[in-house]
């Protein structure tokens, strides 16, 4: 195999949390699984959204730092770089070395659109690819209804920086799907799973399915004179099911970041039978994080309304998880079961009475469920596996 140099760009140091450290960390480390030349290097143009107490709002001491641990624990020491909007400098690796590696690299992987505007040092490199993790929003957020030409003229302009792109939401192009392409390719593509890093373990006795989620991280958008919303939308379907079931516990870690008219409201959701505990606390890091996952029955979650609606086929990068460490995952529909089976070690609902089904078969099949959950993260989520996929696809 070609050993290529390759470019990430994440949020790893933005958003110092562990669920998001694990949805970007795994490209580096999976690459280099590989064999290949890998570099991360975080360059979002964004201020720090982390600052511990007593530290300006333009300091981002703590996101370097938290980086730099990130990649001295897994082995990747001298292999990032921190380009500081707020300060201009570059932490980690030097500002010429950097030049350097983006003026000989291969590919340069833009997960998420992180490194949102692309400089010069980037738009270089030959293959520059990225990897639309959150389907809908990518194609639509800067869509506007009272002048919808020069909308698409600049969805057009900003995704044609990319020889390739790729979507978590696999029914993308497909009949039904509501993603618009703007005359522009998409392919499909999947979190990839380092599974060494994940290991089947017992579950403990009483476990609550789980999940970590945002109430909402960004006012509702509009395309075509519809409103497309967040997981505060979904979550109305099945907010009664604790009351409804109360054979098991169901804990959430949750987030509320953003202005919105669904009001968040922790005492509404306890009051229905949510244990509600906080991310920022209680899932802070990478360990915290994989033992919230290993102290589960399994996942229970709802998805954003946007993966909903548009049939968008998207499946979670924590479930994905959630599978590796086999917990089995009950998760809503978005088409996800038209690529990934369910009914052994995932299952899709729709409402209150197909949830219920699921719960009632996980927990009369716990060990056959929790195998499977394991078997499908080696088949469909496997990072040798889904990363090759992706380089095969750059012709």
């Amino acid at each position: 195999m070609e050993k290529l140099r390759i470019v990430i760009g994440g949020f790893i140091g933005l958003y110092a949390t562990g669920g998001v450290t694990w949805d970007y960390i795994q490209y580096p480390l999976g690459l280099r699984m590989l064999g290949h030349d890998v570099y991360y290097i975080e360059d979002t143009m964004q201020y720090s959204k982390c600052q511990s107490q007593g530290r300006s709002w333009n300091d981002s001491f703590d996101s370097i730092k938290y980086l730099k641990d990130i990649m001295e624990c897994f082995g990747l020491k001298d292999r990032w770089a921190y380009r500081d909007v707020a300060s201009g400098n570059c932490y980690g690796l030097r500002i010429e070395k950097v030049l350097e590696i983006c003026s000989t690299a291969d590919i340069f992987l833009n997960v998420s659109s992180a490194n949102h505007i692309l400089k010069q040092e980037y738009l270089q490199i030959p293959k520059r690819v990225i990897i639309d993790s959150d389907p809908m929003f990518t194609q639509v957020q800067y869509w506007d209804d009272d002048d919808p030409y020069n909308a698409y003229l600049k969805i057009r302009k900003l995704y044609n920086l990319y020889n390739y792109r790729f979507c978590f939401g696999e029914n993308i192009g497909k009949p039904g799907c509501r993603i618009p392409l703007f005359d522009l390719t998409w392919l499909p593509t999947r979190q990839p799973i380092c599974l060494n890093y994940w290991k089947l373990s017992r579950i403990p006795p009483s476990a609550p399915f789980t999940t970590v989620m945002n109430w909402c991280t960004r006012k509702e958008m509009t395309y075509q004179h519809e409103q497309w919303g967040q997981k505060d939308v979904e979550f109305k379907k099945i907010l009664n099911l604790p009351e409804l079931y109360k054979q098991v516990g169901f804990k959430l870690a949750v987030g509320c970041s953003a202005d919105t008219n669904q009001v968040y409201s922790k005492q509404r959701l306890e009051e229905k039978g949510w244990q509600i505990i906080d991310p920022h606390t209680e899932v802070k890091n990478i360990r915290d994080y994989q033992n919230f996952i290993q102290n589960s029955l399994g996942e229970f979650s709802v998805a954003k309304e946007t993966y909903v609606k548009s049939n968008s086929g998207w499946f979670s990068c924590r479930s994905a998880c959630y599978l590796a460490a086999g917990r089995p995952v009950i998760t809503q529909e978005t088409q996800w079961s038209d690529y990934i089976p369910a009914g052994l070690g995932a299952f899709a609902f729709t409402d209150t009475e197909s949830a219920i089904r699921a719960i009632d078969e996980v927990r009369s099949n716990l060990k056959k469920h929790s195998y499977s959950a394991r078997e499908l993260a080696k088949e469909y989520f496997d990072s040798t596996k889904v990363l090759q996929q992706l380089l095969e696809n750059l012709n």
